[in-house]
């Protein structure tokens, strides 16, 4: 998948790539972070829609 495939991804075609790249951006630790919230806006509700769920996923709450 490339970037350009994002728009029209699926969520189980997308879900391996955010996988991957979560845990790829994790082993940069605070560097990773700093670098994504370069890119994140104040009022982006989508990526605080997805962070949220993202908050439940890395805390056990969200199975299926």
């Amino acid at each position: 998948m490339t970037t350009s495939d994002i728009d029209t991804a699926t969520a189980e075609q997308l879900a391996p790539v955010l996988y991957a790249a979560i845990q790829r951006l994790g082993q940069f630790g605070r560097t990773g972070a700093v670098a994504l919230a370069a890119l994140v806006e104040d009022d982006d509700a989508d990526f605080e829609e997805g962070a949220s769920w993202i908050g439940d996923i890395a805390a056990g709450d969200l199975r299926e």
